[in-house]
């Protein structure tokens, strides 16, 4: 798999499994800007209490962390599957602690779909996680993980919850402004995705004047310009929808895009048509790039541990997933 597909991969994974939800504003000018609420600096430290809080552990001596990132990891020493790792520039987390049972042939006993989600919007709870404002969130996607042995029968194996926000009646995409919820055996939470910092709807919210926004037309122009420069010039799309939304970049900023769901064919009969999410900045002047074409280094692992039939973070990977 090529960093070009791995780009699609991650793409199709996080923006096209939540959809874009299919409202628009009331008045094309009521469009806003807005930043987020700044956090204070973070240490090892913080990353030490989230070790000890959500996997028990309470000496966390095998912390590393990323410069270039600003990103601490952890991986215990007694089981690879129980992992942290947070951002501390942002506060955004992850942990999981899927012990190796769950490879297995080991059956757990999952809750059904109404108490998964109240275990789910209590564990955010409980843990001082809930957003401050409850209607921004919102249940968008409800999966999990399958796994069958040779011959065997399949089995449930986990329950993923993940949950989006939405505002100004629009549905936020992008890497930021969710929150994944991993639960197994006997409604146990046996992971966690945190990535939600609060808007700052007073000073950091600014609405925006019609000539700082492009046009539909411009934004197709831009739309075959990305899809050649991530294809190539002989790739062939179709638009299937074309909405106007919000993105979280995990930067400073949510701002405003234009969200096309398309097929791009690359006319390689041994190759099938590819769903592809287009995302293009609404404002003339962005406040900052959406990257959309880089890929992370833990979705570049993720990637790589799906090819090699593991299981990632997330709970998922080359065992069959339950959409």
């Amino acid at each position: 798999m090529t960093i070009k597909n791995a780009a699609v991969f991650i793409s199709c994974l996080t923006l096209c499994a939540c959809k874009c939800n299919r409202t628009h504003p009331g008045n094309e000018t009521n469009i806003y800007l807005y930043s987020f609420e700044e956090t204070a600096p973070l240490t090892q430290d913080n990353t030490r209490k989230l070790i000890s809080d959500f996997l028990g552990i309470s000496s966390a001596k095998d912390l590393t962390v990323s410069k270039d990132e600003n990103i601490a990891y952890f991986v215990s020493p007694d089981d690879v599957n129980t992992t942290l790792e947070q951002d501390l520039t942002t506060g955004n987390f992850a942990f999981n602690k899927f012990s190796k049972e769950y490879l297995g042939d080991f059956t757990p006993k999952l809750p059904g779909k109404e108490e998964a989600i109240k275990i789910s919007e209590k564990f955010i709870r409980d843990k001082g996680l809930f957003p401050k404002k409850a209607e921004q969130l919102k249940l968008v996607h409800e999966g999990g993980l399958r796994a069958q042995s040779v011959n065997g029968p399949i089995v449930d194996k986990l329950i993923t919850l993940t949950y989006g926000r939405i505002i100004d009646s629009l549905q936020v995409i992008g890497a930021g402004s969710k929150i994944i919820v991993n639960i197994g055996d006997k409604g146990e939470v046996l992971g966690l995705t945190y990535r939600w910092r609060e808007v700052n709807e007073t000073s950091g919210k600014r609405q925006l004047k019609q000539e700082e926004l492009i046009s539909r037309e411009e934004a197709e122009g831009l739309l075959k310009r990305q899809i050649i420069q991530e294809f190539g010039a002989t790739a062939q799309y179709d638009v299937k929808s074309v909405n106007k939304t919000y993105y979280d970049n995990n930067g400073r900023y949510l701002q405003p895009v234009f969200a096309f769901e398309t097929v791009i064919n690359l006319g390689d009969k041994q190759v099938k048509p590819i769903r592809y999410l287009g995302v293009i900045p609404l404002l003339k002047d962005s406040p900052e790039p959406l990257k959309l074409l880089d890929v992370d280094p833990k979705a570049k692992d993720q990637i790589k541990m799906i090819q090699r039939g593991q299981v990632d973070s997330s709970g998922r990977g080359k065992l069959p997933t339950k959409d």
